[in-house]
């Protein structure tokens, strides 16, 4: 059995791989589904989703190998596929040299027939494949290897909107945070706190302005804050107000409430 061979690039690769801080997850329903499409397209009971670790392949979705979670690296006829950057396909496993004395093919689960696209990120990385896998000798037809790398495809894209998700989330969470320690700050503050959106508009008043102005939470918002400002002032105070905002400048006056 020939050793599996190392991906051209591969640290880069294996940082691509764990940046998408995908391994050991739990079951996508998108990726399961794609497994199950592509054993179906080239009619073979077993399809996978292999990345490849340092030392092991995962498997991030399986058809056909019930309870089969990863195997060692060095028994994965995926780390051919990644080292070669391009889709692999073995005939007959028992007359190709690589394979021929490999456990899995001289024993249990017995393969012969193996197929596998490159999963290659945007940038380039390619950390893993999609495989079909069959217990007798076959040939893929160019219409099924064209789909596998179609399929391929999807699973890249699968996997990196995974990733954007998670990052949205994070900092859907930090901004959260964030918001709750300035609410906090504010709220112990004995200055008024006044905040705006980028229009100008006000969208927050801690209760010592709201005590300074003399209106509500409520009654600030927008535009409203404005009714606490003296009416000799009023226009002059929004007319720079207004400027500052729209030149995305600070905003210095003084004028009566």
């Amino acid at each position: 059995m020939t050793p599996s061979p190392t991906r051209p690039n591969e640290l880069q690769d294996l940082a691509a791989l764990h940046a998408l801080e995908v391994l050991d997850s739990e079951p996508q329903p998108e990726l399961d589904a794609l497994v199950r499409v592509a054993s179906t397209v080239c009619g073979v009971p077993i399809s996978l989703i292999s990345l490849i670790d340092v030392e092991r392949q995962w498997f991030k979705a399986n058809v056909g190998l019930p309870g089969e979670q990863e195997t060692p690296r060095d028994l994965a006829f995926c780390a051919h596929t990644v080292a070669s950057g391009d889709l692999m396909e073995v005939h007959d496993a028992r007359a190709d040299a690589r394979f021929a004395r490999h456990p899995f093919v001289t024993g249990a689960p017995g393969f012969r027939f193996y197929a596998g696209a490159p999963l290659r990120m945007s940038d380039g990385a390619v950390v893993g494949t999609l495989c079909v896998i069959d217990r007798q000798p076959r040939r893929l037809t160019e219409a099924q290897r064209s789909v596998l790398r179609d399929l391929a495809c999807a699973v890249v894209q699968a996997l990196e909107g995974r990733r954007a998700m998670q990052a949205v989330q994070a900092a859907a969470r930090d901004l959260a945070d964030s918001e709750a320690r300035f609410r906090t700050l504010s709220e112990s503050s004995p200055h008024g706190v006044f905040y705006a959106d980028a229009a100008g508009g006000c969208v927050y008043t801690n209760e010592r302005w709201q005590a300074l102005s003399g209106l509500s939470s409520a009654g600030n918002l927008g535009r409203g804050w404005a009714a606490s400002i003296h009416p000799d002032e009023r226009p002059t105070v929004l007319a720079h107000w207004l400027k500052a905002a729209q030149t995305r400048r600070d905003f210095d006056l003084e004028f009566r409430l």
